[in-house]
């Protein structure tokens, strides 16, 4: 098993369909802002990526009201 590479955030307006994936290529970073998200309901969740390529699950989805 590699050493922690970085992140993916993946989110969606739904907890079944986290279709936006971004990519986080520092194992250091701890957090990151998604900006420009339209109104309504966004849910997200997160994998850790190893450096040999390794991807774990994904973690609990968590959601985020966004109003206007």
């Amino acid at each position: 098993m590699g050493e922690l590479q970085g992140y993916e955030i993946v989110y969606g307006h739904t907890a079944d369909t986290l279709d936006n994936v971004i990519v986080i290529d520092s194992a250091s970073t701890t957090t990151h802002t998604i900006e420009n998200l339209d109104q309504g309901d966004w849910y997200f969740a997160v994998r850790a990526i190893d450096t040999e390529g390794l991807v774990s699950p994904l973690s609990a989805v968590v959601s985020k009201s966004i109003s206007g």
